[in-house]
């Protein structure tokens, strides 16, 4: 960290004006935080608010991924514009930035003689032109992938305290902060709602929306898809770990935009877009050879088995009617291993056998 230099002199009306406007809002800042308000109003209020308390610097914001190879301006002015590229990018990035963005264990730095530092040359003339001198530099990682940096551009006769600087980089930090925090929080209900914690599968309702969709968009293209039910044979209580290793075997059978859910404790079902009838038993089959892998021999859900069964649009038109008619064929299984199929009120161990005399 490189220690400032020559600093504005404020008097202590004024160091405390400076903290009593830095605050002042503070009320209303939590508020809005805690109501879940837009995440980008919250980082507009937070630079609006960081430019008025540093009216005698240039603030300016950047967000990089967090391998640092993407940089861009979520802000633009016509000071800044000459900074960036035809694609919206910043042309050049100077090696002390990408230090400080990719040191993610300090999250504040103070630079000064910018103008004749080697790790600042990128930007050289940049920093000429406005004659800004020194940076307050503080970083702030989003948990999603993405740094925000604020960078406090300032001139050598106007360069605030640095105990005052240090306030203002805190205060700025923990507000994007903890809009973040609140951006995540919301994620996790929302994900939490929609599935299972212990296992990531939808939860009932949310698979009979999403195959919902399925179906209406199978009428419309007159395509076929098939549901899948699977009982979980084993009298042993449903244990998270070994849930988790079960659902990763079934994400691992079927495809990406195929649809799990965890109903209930020991039943698991399956949407998927089918183009043959025989496509659903190569999904189970798929399966149950997975289970019989020796390494899940301790997971005893695995290795009780299952009974499958399995029902087909638009032979059952409706989600209710396809659940009812693969609860069936599973339980023709009689609590042993494998599968069947439900066809036309009948249950079959194969599709070869729907119309065979």
């Amino acid at each position: 960290m490189t220690v400032v230099g020559a600093s504005l002199s404020l008097s202590p009306e004024k160091e405390r004006d400076f903290i009593k406007n830095l605050y002042v809002d503070m009320p209303e800042t939590i508020q809005m935080i805690a109501k879940g308000a837009p995440l980008n109003s919250l980082l507009n209020r937070f630079k609006g608010k960081l430019q008025s308390q540093l009216s005698s610097a240039y603030c300016l914001f950047i967000v990089c991924d967090k391998d640092c190879l993407q940089w861009s301006l979520p802000y633009t002015d016509s000071v800044n514009e000459p900074l960036l590229a035809m694609n919206g990018q910043l042309a050049s990035v100077p090696q002390d930035l990408v230090r400080f963005a990719a040191t993610q264990s300090s999250t504040k730095r103070y630079d000064t003689g910018i103008q004749e530092s080697t790790g600042w040359s990128l930007w050289q003339s940049f920093f000429q032109e406005h004659n800004f001198t020194d940076v307050a530099m503080v970083s702030v990682s989003d948990g999603r992938g993405s740094i925000h940096l604020m960078l406090v551009l300032q001139k050598n006769n106007q360069s605030l305290d640095k105990s005052l600087m240090e306030l203002a980089l805190d205060a700025y930090s923990s507000w994007v902060s903890a809009a973040f925090e609140r951006e995540k929080a919301d994620y996790v209900l929302l994900e939490n709602t929609h599935k299972n914690p212990e296992t990531g599968l939808l939860r009932r309702y949310t698979f009979e929306s999403n195959f919902g969709i399925v179906l209406k968009d199978s009428r419309r293209h007159f395509q076929r898809a098939a549901l899948l039910s699977l009982r979980l044979l084993s009298d042993a209580k449903a244990e998270t770990p070994e849930l988790k290793q079960l659902a990763g075997v079934m994400r691992d059978a079927v495809r990406d935009n195929d649809l799990i859910a965890h109903y209930d404790e020991r039943e698991l079902v399956m949407g998927i877009r089918i183009q043959n009838l025989e496509d659903a038993e190569v999904v189970a089959e798929k399966l149950l050879d997975s289970l019989r892998n020796p390494k899940y021999s301790n997971n005893r859900l695995i290795h009780a088995g299952f009974s499958i069964g399995i029902a087909f649009y638009p032979e059952h038109s409706s989600i209710e009617a396809l659940y009812q008619a693969a609860c069936f064929a599973a339980n023709s299984l009689k609590n042993t291993p494998g599968y069947r199929l439900e066809f036309h009120d009948a249950f079959y161990e194969s599709s070869s056998d729907f119309y065979a005399e």
